[in-house]
């Protein structure tokens, strides 16, 4: 029975609708391929460098006073974004999948060394997750089949 790690940015914990560069946490929840079922096992806190409050952006530092050359709205803008984001990207490596309002393109590569796939999508969780169960049986399927019946 193959199970996997689902990652969900959200502010109430029934419904994705949180932006990936804001997300204080991500709810992990762990799905049974085979049946569908799923249960959050876990709340992750997540450990920004350079963000201040998850608004990538807009970081302070402690006196208040606009961060210069740190954090995603620096004046090494992508470069400390692309940090941020593998830095966060790295809290989630034993993830699967990551759902999230939305993201950018550095979160999606930092994501994607890691072997995460993010989708960008509004939806109540069990329905999200239920989308991506789905997929994954069909994307299983067609392999089995052109592994010509052998797994």
């Amino acid at each position: 029975m193959a199970k996997y790690k689902v990652a969900v940015a959200t502010s109430d914990g029934k419904t994705v609708d949180t932006h990936f560069g804001h997300a204080l946490s991500f709810t992990i929840f762990v799905v049974d391929e085979e049946t569908g079922a799923f249960e959050d096992t876990e709340e992750r806190t997540i450990e920004k460098a350079g963000c201040s409050g998850g608004e990538c952006g807009g970081a302070a530092q402690s006196d208040g006073s606009a961060v210069t050359d740190a954090g995603c709205g620096g004046r090494n803008g992508a470069a400390a974004e692309s940090g941020v984001m593998d830095a966060i990207a790295a809290q989630l490596e034993d993830v699967d999948y990551v759902l999230v309002a939305r993201i950018g393109p550095h979160a999606i590569r930092a994501l994607s060394k890691h072997g995460i796939t993010a989708y960008d999508i509004v939806l109540p969780i069990d329905e999200a997750i239920e989308k991506i169960n789905g997929f994954r049986k069909k994307i299983n399927a067609r392999k089995h089949v052109a592994l010509g019946g052998k797994d």
